[in-house]
């Protein structure tokens, strides 16, 4: 079973055009699409209420949950069983294939790997989005590779990284749960404490270091990518950015690699092996 989860808020039209890319790739799959309206002034509850028996959607009361409690509120609605999938995923994006989703399923069934991200561009162009997460040498801080760069065959190729986003991430719910156990809400799963940044590079640092799984980048995936589009709306990243920097280097500053040179100097580092 694969369940996604999806926040939303005031942004009908563009979780429109998500469901208009994504259905036809769900096509033979077993899944349920958990969204989450926080208390939008448009019409998306009613819109997404129309999408059929695979969607559930949950009109919540107000905006004032980070994307953590959000997601965490969405994986609890779903009650996934240990070995269901779990797909994080924005409401800005658009699929441009049938294949994308099952690329990714194909590599979260390797017993090693504990996350999934895909190959994201911008929207309407061939910019890449996201290619992977490496750490900057110098600031010492979590940065999208080669972001805004011309997507080639070398952002196709699958590579292991220590982080992908949590704009499209594909993940099992046993992982996800065990992320973060001490939740104030008393809702396992990812960390709440951050506030709308680093909480997906959390996740996978979690899933990697507490786990020991592997954390890849799925590069045979076409997905466009707005990327933050409701943060465009209310930027509350950039209020707590200091708080998640602390909190992210007190969690994981002596476990994290500098390794930004190493994927720049080497196209072929760390490349995912099935």
């Amino acid at each position: 079973m694969l369940y996604l989860l999806t926040l939303t808020w005031n942004a009908a039209d563009k979780l429109t055009k998500l469901k208009e890319s994504i259905l036809p790739a769900l096509e033979g799959l077993d899944y349920t699409w958990i969204i989450k309206d926080n208390a939008s002034k448009d019409d998306t509850v009613q819109i997404a209420s129309t999408w059929g028996d695979k969607v559930k959607v949950i009109p919540y009361k107000n905006n004032l949950q980070n994307f953590s409690a959000g997601m965490n509120y969405c994986f609890a609605e779903a009650a996934p069983q240990d070995e269901d999938l779990v797909l994080l995923l924005n409401n800005d994006v658009i699929f441009n294939d049938k294949k994308s989703i099952k690329n990714m399923i194909n590599i979260m069934k390797n017993d090693k790997v504990g996350a999934v991200g895909g190959r994201l561009l911008y929207t309407g162009t061939d910019r890449l989005q996201h290619a992977g997460v490496v750490f900057h040498n110098k600031y010492k801080m979590p940065m999208h590779f080669r972001t805004n760069e011309k997507s080639d065959e070398n952002a196709e190729k699958n590579r292991l990284f220590q982080v992908v986003t949590g704009a499209v991430l594909l993940t099992k719910a046993k992982y996800y749960k065990n992320v973060c156990t001490t939740n104030k809400s008393g809702i396992n799963g990812m960390d709440e404490d951050y506030h709308w940044a680093f909480d997906d590079v959390d996740m996978c640092l979690s899933i990697a270091h507490n786990m020991d799984k592997q954390i890849v980048y799925c590069g045979q995936t076409n997905i466009f990518h707005e990327e933050s589009a409701s943060l465009k709306k209310n930027p509350a990243n950039k209020l707590f950015l200091s708080h998640n920097v602390v909190l992210l280097k007190s969690k994981w500053e002596k476990k994290f690699t500098l390794d930004q040179e190493r994927y720049v100097a080497d196209p072929s580092y760390n490349l995912y092996q099935d």
